[in-house]
C-alpha cells in the first residue's frame, strides 16, 4: 500500500512526524518523542520509510515491577526490578505461575532489600514454577494462611545488615501454608526458610535447601547465624518439617530457636511463649556449619530466653555437620514447664563433636530412644535401643481328632 511521510511542528516547537496511508489516514506517528531539530525528525522518517526498522516485533511486557496481583497470573519474559516486592499478591484464591522465567532484582540497585514476591494478607494463594533471585527474600508470606509456594529455584537472595529480611522464603505471622518441592539456595544472611512470629500449622516438605551460608562475601563468619530451615517464633507451633534435604548452611541445618518476648518487666524473657509441639521427622541435615559452627538438628536455646519444647525429632539422618549431628541445648532461667522433646529413630555419624548431644543433666525431661549415633555427650542420649524384633509364636497344634 503506497503511503507518505509528514514532518511537522507541534506547539511547543519541537518536531515530529506521522505516517500516511494512500487514503491520508494516519497509520504512525513518532509516539511522543521529541525532535528539537527537523532534520533529526525528516532523517528518522526516511529510515522508517526505506524500511530500515526491519527488526523483530515485541510486545510491552503484561506485567511491571510492583503490581498487585489480583487474578490468576502467568509470567511471559523474564522480569527485573530495582527493588522489591517485583509482585504482590494482594487478592485471596489467586495464582502467580512465573512459567519458568525469572524474577530478580537490577544488581546495580542500592534499593531496601524488600522481597521479590510478597503475598500480602492472603489466603488460599499460590506461586509458583520459577526464579527469583537478588532481593532482600524470595517470598515472603506475611499474615493470612493457607497459601502454597512450591516448585521454585530461590537463590542468592541477601538482605542488608539489619533489615527486616534475609531469606529464601519467609512466613511471617502466617499459619497453615505448605513449602514444598523448592530449592532454596545462596540466601542470608538469616536462612533459607523462616519461620517467624505466631506461623503454626505450616508444612515445609521436600525442599533442597543447600549453600545459605554468605560464604560469597568471603568471610565464612558472616553465615554465623545462617541456617538452612529456621523456627524463630515466638508461638510458632504445631509446624511439620518433612523430607528436607539441607546441607552447607552457614550455621545449624534444622534449628528451633527460644524466645524472648517477655510478658513482664521485673524477669528477662518471663513469659514469652515458647516454640513447640514442632515436628521434624525424615529429613537428611548433613555438612552444616561452614562458619565453624553448626548442627544438623538443634533444639537451642542460652540462659534466659525460653527453650523450645514438646518437639518430635524422627526418622531424620543427620551426618557431618561441623559440631553435632542432633543436640539439645541445655534449658534456660525463665523455662515455665518442662521441655519433653523426644528424639526418637534417627541416625547421625561423622559429626564433629557428638551425634547424639544433651545439655541438660540426664537429659532433663527429653526422651531419646532407638537411634544410631556413634559418640553422645551422655549415656541418656543413646536411651533404650528399639526392642529386636521376633517372629510370632507358632500358633498351637490342632487338638487331636
Amino acid at each position: 500500500m503506497a503511503g507518505s511521510g509528514e514532518v511537522y511542528k507541534a506547539e511547543d516547537g519541537a518536531w515530529g512526524f506521522r505516517v500516511k496511508s494512500s487514503s491520508s489516514e494516519t497509520v504512525a506517528t513518532d509516539g511522543g518523542r521529541v525532535y528539537t531539530a527537523k532534520d533529526d525528525a525528516r532523517a528518522t522518517l526516511q529510515r522508517l520509510l526505506r524500511g530500515d526498522f526491519d527488526g523483530p516485533i515485541t510486545e510491552e511486557p503484561t506485567l511491571v515491577c510492583g503490581q498487585e496481583i489480583t487474578e490468576d497470573t502467568t509470567l511471559e519474559s523474564d522480569i527485573v526490578c530495582v527493588d522489591g516486592p517485583a509482585f504482590i499478591v494482594a487478592a485471596d484464591n489467586v495464582t502467580l505461575d512465573l512459567g519458568g522465567y525469572t524474577v530478580s532484582r537490577d544488581p546495580g540497585s542500592t534499593g531496601a532489600g524488600g522481597p521479590g514476591i510478597l503475598l500480602r494478607e492472603v489466603r488460599g494463594a499460590t506461586v509458583q514454577k520459577g526464579t527469583i533471585k537478588g532481593f532482600g527474600a524470595g517470598v515472603a508470606i506475611m499474615g493470612g494462611g493457607g497459601n502454597v509456594v512450591q516448585n521454585l529455584t530461590v537463590q542468592d537472595n541477601i538482605g542488608p545488615a539489619g533489615a527486616d529480611f534475609g531469606d529464601g522464603i519467609a512466613i511471617n505471622g502466617s499459619s497453615e501454608n505448605r513449602v514444598q518441592g523448592n530449592t532454596v539456595l545462596r540466601n542470608g544472611p538469616y536462612s533459607g526458610i523462616s519461620l517467624a512470629g505466631e506461623s503454626q500449622r505450616n508444612v515445609v516438605v521436600e525442599n533442597i535447601v543447600t549453600d545459605n551460608n554468605m560464604l560469597h562475601v568471603g568471610d565464612p563468619s558472616a553465615g554465623r547465624q545462617d541456617m538452612g530451615i529456621r523456627i524463630e517464633g515466638p508461638a510458632a507451633n504445631h509446624n511439620r518439617i518433612v523430607g528436607n534435604t539441607v546441607s552447607g548452611s552457614g550455621a545449624d541445618g534444622i534449628v528451633v530457636l527460644p524466645t524472648c518476648a517477655p510478658t513482664s518487666a521485673e524477669s528477662e524473657c518471663a513469659g514469652s511463649p515458647p516454640n513447640e509441639h514442632n515436628d521434624i521427622v525424615d529429613n537428611i541435615s548433613k555438612r552444616n556449619g561452614t562458619s565453624g559452627r553448626g548442627d544438623g538438628i538443634r533444639l537451642f536455646t542460652v540462659a534466659n530466653p525460653v527453650a523450645p519444647a514438646h518437639t518430635t525429632i524422627t526418622g531424620n539422618i543427620a551426618d557431618e555437620n561441623i559440631t553435632h549431628g542432633i543436640s539439645i541445648d541445655a534449658i534456660g532461667n525463665n523455662n515455665p514447664g518442662p521441655t519433653e522433646n523426644r528424639v526418637t529413630g534417627n541416625s547421625a555419624h561423622g559429626n564433629g563433636a557428638y551425634d547424639g548431644f544433651d545439655g541438660n543433666v540426664r537429659c532433663g525431661t527429653n526422651t531419646w530412644e532407638g537411634n544410631d549415633f556413634g559418640e553422645v555427650s551422655q549415656k541418656c542420649v543413646s536411651g533404650p535401643t528399639a526392642p529386636p524384633r521376633t517372629s510370632p509364636p507358632a500358633p498351637p497344634p490342632p487338638p487331636p481328632t
